[in-house]
């Protein structure tokens, strides 16, 4: 990426980022320079702006200039020019406008028509309307010029993106491995990019916002900036504007967690504590006997009361869910329960509800146990899917290593058998297949994951064109997918939590873990945003360089010290 290129600033983002770090800030403008500019086969100028971002294209017409021109504006190209007919949800758009006189020795916005796919209608809330004074925007990478009335240049061509305030340079990771390297890059942009409607959507497509693609774009955004208000403002949104599956409204819960964790602030959780007992918690679908929800399966009636399910979703799109059986006692569900039910635990300590903790507390413990009884399948040592079925899909046990829900005896097979299954699951999903695998200690096998290439991975992603982190793997798995998902970003925060291994041990990083596991790289070197302070980590195998704003616990070579504030060196014994 042209790094150099795409974080031109020409608005003053600094007055923006100061403040409280929880308040809500506006999205703001940054005229990106081209590339290249170059004619094509067609004899066309091609303008390439070295990623794609959300916003409109700007020309600065000479004097004398004025004039008509044709161009075409896109995400992908196709024989040297910008490809029309992508396909899928790909955007693509040809523009014939008129430069006026008066706008010589000026500027001139490239006039944009509104998508109505994208703008209007869907669900309660609807799609997500940019701020009037952005106007119409659309994700660009390429501008072909058909006809211009001057000669167009780096110098008189600019995309203007439109994009939430976000420190880029808070943030940065170095490793031995440059493919690894290239998937950070590729998903700390996404996080940008995908910020221009000034609270977390789901993609270009609909422009929504989901509860499971708002999580993911929260811990991803954690590791590019310690500015937290973006995130807050879009789980508040969602608070009041929730979607329909099961998993998503606990995801409600572990987004609430999330915020107080990293901040250290509980005005969130205060404010919406009653809604996330009451209903994101699901208790009222508790069986009374061992705990576990029942949830109903997907869409299915459930068979205690006859009435609709929850609409258990486990993964999207369907074809994503390596066979899963559904069931009204559901794994997928009761593992995010069993979480839930934790996060709740810390939530009601932390805001004095003594009493209301205890109770999560204990409740969780009843539904590990029936968990093992109610899923587990010793002879195969593995996960079911639901009650039931003997089907045991990748989800489960994944998310059963993610959650913490595997005994200690079990743990290798069930990440063996996670590993057997590669990425059989979305882009999205793989978040738990990450987590359960680093949870392990298997960071080689995580990484080589991570750095596979095909059309199930993210090089695969930046080989057929994108810049930012695609909905699915590829079109053939979603056939109406769009290319800017920060559902997508995955890699981002595990290589910041995981792999550098920089994550909170107490709210607002009053405590901080650094606990890097580098697989088979040779060296990493990153720099960490944290409420505390900046984290600084160069590690390699033998040696492990960090300084830390705070008290710190960190892991390497097989100890556990405890270190303050400061710069320290620790080497293999």
């Amino acid at each position: 990426m042209k790094n150099g290129a795409l974080f031109i600033v020409l608005f003053v983002v600094c007055a923006a980022m100061g403040g409280d770090p929880y308040d809500y800030k506006k999205t703001v403008q940054r005229r990106v320079s081209p590339v290249s500019v170059a004619k094509n086969a067609a004899g066309n100028v091609l303008v390439d702006f070295g990623c794609e971002t959300f916003g409109f294209v700007e020309l600065l017409p000479p004097k004398g200039a004025s004039g008509a021109y044709e161009v075409r504006l896109g995400e992908l190209l196709k024989d040297g020019g910008v490809d029309l007919k992508p396909g899928a949800t790909i955007r693509a758009a040809t523009v014939k406008g008129n430069i006026l006189e008066s706008e010589c020795g000026g500027v001139h916005r490239v006039p944009l028509v509104a998508d109505k796919r994208n703008t209007s209608g869907g669900r309660e809330g609807g799609a997500i309307k940019i701020p009037a004074e952005h106007g119409v925007v659309m994700p660009v990478r390429y501008a072909e010029f058909v006809s211009a009335p001057f000669e167009i240049t780096k110098d008189n061509v600019r995309m203007v993106a439109v994009n939430y305030p976000m420190d880029m340079s808070a943030s940065s990771f170095k490793c031995s491995d440059p493919r690894l390297e290239k998937i950070y890059d590729f998903c700390k942009h996404s996080i940008l990019a995908t910020s221009f409607a000034g609270i977390y959507v789901d993609g270009d497509r609909e422009r929504i916002p989901y509860e499971m693609d708002a999580y993911l774009n929260q811990l991803g955004e954690y590791a590019v900036h310690a500015d937290y208000s973006l995130a807050r403002a879009s789980h508040e949104y969602l608070m009041v504007h929730p979607t329909w599956p099961t998993e998503w409204k606990q995801y409600s819960i572990k987004m609430a967690w999330s915020d107080w964790m990293w901040t250290g602030d509980t005005r969130s959780t205060a404010k919406f504590y009653d809604m996330l007992k009451n209903e994101k918690l699901l208790l009222s679908h508790a069986r009374a006997s061992d705990g576990l929800l029942v949830s109903g399966g997907e869409r299915m009636r459930n068979s205690l009361t006859n009435e609709c399910g929850l609409a258990d979703i486990v993964d999207w799109p369907v074809g994503e869910r390596d066979g899963f059986v559904f069931r009204d006692v559901n794994a997928v569900v009761n593992a995010f329960h069993y979480r839930n039910l934790l996060e709740m635990a810390d939530i009601a300590r932390a805001l004095g509800k003594t009493a209301d903790a205890e109770f999560f507390a204990a409740r969780a413990k009843t539904v590990y146990d029936s968990y093992q009884k109610a899923f587990f399948d010793e002879s195969r040592c593995v996960y079911r899917d639901g009650e039931g079925t003997d089907h045991a899909a990748m989800h489960p046990n994944a998310i059963a290593l993610g959650m913490g829900l595997v005994p200690q005896a079990h743990r290798a097979k069930v990440a063996d058998y996670c590993l057997s299954r590669g990425m059989a699951c979305s882009v999205g999903f793989t978040q738990y297949l990450f987590e359960g695998l680093f949870a392990m200690g298997c960071a080689e096998d995580a990484i080589r994951l991570i750095t596979s290439s095909g059309d199930r991975s993210w090089l695969g992603m930046l080989d057929f064109g994108a810049t930012i982190t695609m909905e699915a793997w590829a079109v053939k798995y979603k056939s109406n997918l769009d290319l800017n998902h920060a559902w997508g970003t995955v890699p981002l925060n595990i290589i910041s939590g995981y792999v550098v291994g920089v994550m909170p041990l107490e709210p607002g990083f009053r405590k901080i873990s650094i606990k890097p596991q580098l697989g088979g790289l040779k060296f990493v070197k990153a720099k960490v945003p944290t409420a505390a302070g900046t984290v600084y980590v160069d590690a390699t195998p033998s040696r492990l360089e960090f300084t830390t704003p705070t008290t710190s616990v960190v892991t390497f070579a097989g100890r556990t010290r405890t270190f303050g504030a400061g710069t320290h060196v620790i080497t293999a014994q």
